[in-house]
């Protein structure tokens, strides 16, 4: 049960290789953008919107929908589970997790940070987790999470890794 309640969760990165630029976004919290090349679009909002536009597919349930968002070769961290390879594991998993009604996974990003390059990307993200435990009473979790993304071809943003844990708070940084 608890392996499928954070089964659909969300995302986590390391892109730490990359170079990258920070700022504060128009909502107040940390965000980050591209700062180095003034006369293109900021993308850090894009790929928030991204991650906002996927949770709302999550709930609708839609599994092809779900999927679309992860690169073929994505690579999902569960807590305490082995690593997913791939979409045809981590659709396994999705599939798993929507034959439970009571189930439900929300989250938002609150940061974002894009390679100077504007190819690849990570999210700091808060989640919400609602579930029935064993004796059928609902339960609510918080996580946190980090979500590293790239572009593809046609220049969308696609999920590469996903990782997740349990948060104390519904946010994941303090209010400023």
């Amino acid at each position: 049960m608890r392996r499928t309640a954070l089964a659909v969760g969300v995302l986590f990165l390391s892109a730490t290789a990359c170079n990258f630029d920070s700022a504060k976004s128009s909502s107040g919290t940390a965000s980050s953008t591209i700062s180095s090349d003034p006369s293109r679009p900021d993308q850090s909002e894009a790929l928030m919107q991204t991650s906002r536009d996927w949770a709302k597919i999550v709930a609708s349930g839609d599994v092809e929908g779900i999927l679309s968002y992860w690169t073929d070769d994505a690579i999902l961290l569960q807590p305490d589970q082995r690593a997913l390879i791939g979409k045809a594991a981590i659709r396994q998993m999705v599939e798993e997790s929507m034959k439970n009604p009571r189930f439900s996974i929300t989250w938002g990003p609150e940061s974002a940070v894009i390679s100077k390059g504007g190819d690849m990307g990570y999210l700091v993200e808060h989640n919400r987790i609602t579930f029935a435990d064993p004796t059928g009473k609902m339960r609510t979790r918080f996580g946190k999470s980090v979500t590293i993304w790239r572009k593809d071809a046609s220049g969308a943003w696609k999920c590469v890794v996903d990782t997740w844990n349990s948060s104390p708070t519904e946010n994941v940084f303090p209010e400023m």
